[in-house]
């Protein structure tokens, strides 16, 4: 890994890696969706042998566009 690109990178601590139960509880969504998501690439995340690890600030930035009043208006254009 370039030593640049490390550097930019939060430290991996307990309070900035979250498991699948704690995304869950924090999006207020179910396991299962929380794991769905993270297969299709909605949601970013590790897979780490039999776990989903996602990052606090990754998490964060995914739903962060759902913040935006816009996205909570009905796509007319969708089929």
């Amino acid at each position: 890994m370039d030593p640049r690109r490390a550097a930019d990178l939060p430290p991996l601590t307990r309070e900035n890696v979250l498991s699948t139960s704690e995304v869950a509880d924090l999006l207020g969504i179910p396991k299962s969706t929380v794991h769905q998501l993270a297969r299709r690439g909605d949601l970013p995340a590790r897979r780490v042998g039999r776990r989903w690890l996602f990052l606090r600030d990754r998490v964060a930035a995914a739903v962060a566009p759902l913040e935006d009043p816009a996205a909570w208006r009905p796509n007319r254009d969708a089929k």
